[in-house]
């Protein structure tokens, strides 16, 4: 197995893939919410890998290989990524490219 890719370039690549995929999979709104508040409010941040997703890839998923990243915007109140517009599920074998997101849904 290659070297794992770092933390620091796992959420730089979620949020690259974010960025391609939003305006197709979060409704207008908020494409335009997270667009016009991201410079003062806007995260990509890397959290601890959820147990429910196994349930939405089919397998179990190694907290080692894999990372989560949730992007969206802080509350500037205390300071949490409060609005999420997605969870990423990343792989960080450079082998093994996979990704799969949970968008927002109302």
């Amino acid at each position: 197995m290659s070297e794992l890719i770092s933390y620091d370039d796992t959420i730089d690549t979620a949020y690259d893939i974010f960025l391609e995929m939003a305006p197709d999979n979060l409704e207008a709104v908020d494409v335009i919410l997270f667009t016009a508040q991201f410079e003062e409010r806007g995260a990509a941040e890397l959290v601890e890998t959820g147990d429910d997703w196994e349930q939405h890839v089919g397998f179990s998923v190694d907290k080692e290989t894999y990372a989560e990243v949730r992007v969206g915007l802080v509350n500037e109140e205390n300071d949490v990524l409060d609005d999420v517009f997605a969870r990423l599920l990343v792989s960080r074998d450079p082998d093994n490219k996979f990704c799969h997101i949970l968008w927002k849904r109302d």
